[in-house]
């Protein structure tokens, strides 16, 4: 089992922060203990978060991408939270409206192959390696992707090589470059709007 910064620590060894709201301002300038807390607490250990995600996305890969993407938002700063609910709740409401941007932005997406594949791990199919056609579209695809790849800045193109490139999870990312998981969610999510705006030039 891998072992990551976030994952080593179980819910009742936590260094609780008590006060929620500066909670979220302490992780959104990159307190570690904070990111620690928010990340285990608030979102791999939420019943309430897990199951949202279950609900929504069948494949396991799926919500761990978007269990990331959720944790990106909540630390971005675009959000504001006052303390009068209680942060937990903020959290679901956040994920929930995640979860609906992603899908609107994936149909208006659907259309243009390489930044399909950015969200998701080159695969081929077993019923489609035999159609030349199929794989040397696929190929291309790949390629291309590639190149891009390595046109981002250092900072982030080893991180999303292995997340795109070489179907690496999170978790073995993180201990493939001796990385916080925090770390790895942040290179990665910013990798993919360099590579995003990069497709679209």
């Amino acid at each position: 089992m891998t072992t990551t910064m976030f994952t080593q620590f179980s819910e009742g060894s936590l260094p609780a922060i008590t006060d929620e709201v500066d909670l979220l301002r302490r992780a959104r300038q990159a307190d570690r203990a904070a990111c620690e807390e928010l990340f285990v607490r608030y979102l791999k250990e939420s019943s309430s978060i897990q199951g949202l995600l279950r609900r929504a996305l069948a494949r396991p890969e799926d919500r761990e991408e978007m269990l990331h993407e959720i944790y990106m938002q909540l630390i971005s700063a675009n959000n504001d939270f006052r303390g009068e609910s209680r942060l937990s709740t903020y959290v679901y409401q956040v994920a929930r409206v995640t979860i609906f941007q992603k899908y609107r932005r994936e149909n208006t997406l659907k259309r243009r192959g390489v930044l399909r594949v950015i969200s998701q791990a080159f695969d081929i199919p077993d019923k489609a390696q035999s159609n030349p056609e199929y794989c040397y579209i696929q190929k291309e695809c790949h390629q291309t992707l590639e190149t891009m790849i390595h046109k981002l800045p250092t900072a982030y193109r080893e991180a999303l090589r292995l997340r795109v490139m070489e179907n690496y999870s999170y978790n073995e990312i993180a201990e493939e470059m001796r990385l916080p998981l925090n770390t790895v969610s942040t290179k990665i999510h910013k990798g993919k709007r360099l590579l995003a705006s990069l497709a679209q030039a």
